[in-house]
């Protein structure tokens, strides 16, 4: 064996005094990375020589140490920024940061993407981020990956999670309710529809519900919208021009047809009807409307003062100046001796000066007793009046029979009795129909009151349980 104590000596047999030993040493230094280079040799090897540079992720920064003290220590700090750009929605305004190796750091700034509600998502970013750099490792391996690291996808924004007033489905006022803005349910607040109807005049009665002409895109509310529904109701709409009769037509939109009914008006004097279309005669201005309803015959109305005739033409309103009346009137004395023609407006004269109004007088008698009596119309005053008693006398004995003068006394009670009977049985049918009246409408205002009683406790009720239902729903869910 040589002096190393590891060899042998290659020679041939020799003295005994063998040349140092030339083979390389070769024992595995400290550093665990590396071989000893120099020749054999006792004893310990000396340190291993090779220097490593340990560097930053770019590469700018660096720095050598001892080959097997790699291993404790950290890459140095760089004071470039990293070059890597971020992928999130935000880009540059991310706060910069220095080189690295590894992942970048999140962001930390709010997402702030907006929904399609309008709202902004209030979470800190989750978008997408880069390609991270390789991890730092001491000795890099010696075959490069075929694939490049990709970047991490981004979670999606979760659903708005902002309290928002949502209407019901009839889209009525007051009667919203706070929900997650995500929610889309639909719900009902049980209220009447109130919306109008086609014919414009009425509104729907049904309980809340989705309409057909709102733009819905959930699935769920287009299969629960229904129509309105449809109006049966007879037209209440006023005419134009007015009148008083109501439309033939069932409840439509815009205006009724115009009135063909027959409307009569009488003409002023009354002996005449005309007949008129409603829509011609209520177009008409109220002088064409005089002029159309005139007879253009002479007013048959009675002069109020005499009684004589109006002269005019059929006219409206009271007749003209009925104290200027120029007929003839035959005008006599008490006792129709005297006679004399005067104008009928003198003759009213007469009266008034006599103190006598001409109105209460009639027509046999109108003009009687304006001229004054003589003396030979009281002597054949005389002789007719002893005339006409005789007259009258005899006409009274020859209508009154013998018989009938002195009727017998049994008929007499015969007549009072069955007269008295049959006043009796007429007074007991009169008594019990009025007792059968009176008790029939106490048994009908009985019932009525009882009805109506009922409805209105009913409705009292209804109408507090509506009210404790609301005010259940304001304490469940308070007003923002």
């Amino acid at each position: 064996m040589r002096d190393c104590g590891r060899h042998a000596c290659k020679r041939r047999c020799c003295d005994g005094d063998c040349p140092p030993c030339g083979e390389i040493c070769g024992k595995r230094l400290r550093c665990k990375n590396h071989k000893c280079p120099a020749p054999c040799h006792r004893g310990a090897c000396s340190p291993c020589p090779v220097m490593f540079t340990i560097s930053c992720a770019c590469g700018e920064t660096h720095f050598e140490v001892p080959c097997g003290t790699e291993k404790d220590q950290k890459p140095p700090k760089c004071r470039k920024s990293c070059g890597i750009s971020p992928l999130c929605r935000h880009g540059s305004d991310s706060k910069p940061h220095k080189c690295h190796y590894g992942a970048c750091p999140p962001c930390r700034l709010l997402c702030d993407e907006e929904y399609p509600c309008s709202h902004k998502c209030k979470l800190r970013c989750h978008g997408p981020r880069p390609p991270p750099n390789p991890d730092f490792t001491l000795r890099p391996k010696k075959k490069k990956p075929n694939h490049q690291s990709e970047s991490t996808p981004g979670t999606p924004c979760p659903p708005c999670p902002e309290l928002v007033w949502r209407p019901c489905l009839g889209q009525h006022i007051g009667a919203e309710r706070m929900m997650v803005c995500s929610n889309r349910t639909q719900f009902s607040c049980e209220n009447l529809c109130g919306s109008p109807l086609s014919c414009g005049n009425h509104y729907c009665t049904k309980t809340c519900h989705a309409l057909k002409s709102q733009s819905s895109t959930s699935l769920v509310q287009h299969k629960r919208s229904e129509s309105c529904e449809e109006c049966h109701l007879p037209c209440e709409k006023e005419r134009k021009p007015a009148c008083r009769h109501s439309c033939p037509l069932p409840c439509h939109p815009g205006d009724c047809p115009p009135c063909k009914v027959l409307v009569k008006r009488s003409c002023y004097c009354g002996s005449m009807v005309h007949v008129f279309e409603c829509i011609y005669y209520n177009n008409l201005s109220e002088k064409e409307q005089m002029a159309a309803r005139s007879c253009g015959g002479s007013c048959h109305r009675k002069l109020p003062n005499c009684t004589h005739l109006c002269p005019k033409t059929c006219h409206p309103g009271q007749c003209p100046s009925p104290d200027k009346c120029a007929k003839k009137v035959t005008v006599r004395c008490q006792c129709q001796t005297l006679k004399k023609e005067m104008p009928c407006q003198e003759v009213q004269a007469a009266y008034h000066k006599a103190g006598s109004d001409p109105k209460d007088i009639s027509k046999s008698h109108f003009g009687l007793g304006i001229l004054p009596c003589n003396s030979g119309c009281k002597s054949k005053a005389q002789v007719v009046d002893q005339e006409l008693h005789l007259r009258k006398s005899k006409d009274l004995e020859e209508k009154v029979p013998a018989t009938e003068i002195h009727p017998p006394k049994r008929r007499k009670r015969r007549e009072h009795l069955q007269e008295t009977k049959k006043t009796s049985q007429l007074q007991k049918i009169a008594a019990t129909m009025k007792w059968l009246l009176v008790i029939v409408t106490l048994m009908v205002t009985l019932v009525a009151a009882a009805y109506f009683g009922y409805k209105g406790l009913m409705w009292l009720s209804d109408w507090m349980n509506e009210v404790e239902e609301q005010q259940r729903h304001r304490r469940r869910h308070p007003r923002i």
